[in-house]
């Protein structure tokens, strides 16, 4: 299993999980109307609200922008 990488900044959570032995994919989580290109020239920091582990040794990491 894992280890709980919920509420970290992404980073934070992506440099754990690899130095566990994992790899990882993310997305973003968005309300419908907007896009990841309405943050861009902005310095959003990005939190882990969702894992889920997709196969062994690899984790989804689903991030919300805050700002």
């Amino acid at each position: 299993m894992a280890p709980s990488v919920l509420a970290l900044k992404l980073e934070e959570a992506i440099k754990r999980l690899e130095e566990a032995g994992y790899t990882c994919e993310t997305k973003s989580l968005l309300p419908p109307r907007d896009s990841d290109d309405k943050f861009a020239g902005l310095v959003p920091r990005k939190y882990v609200v969702r894992q889920q582990e997709l196969s062994d040794k690899s984790v989804l990491l689903t991030y919300v922008y805050r700002i």
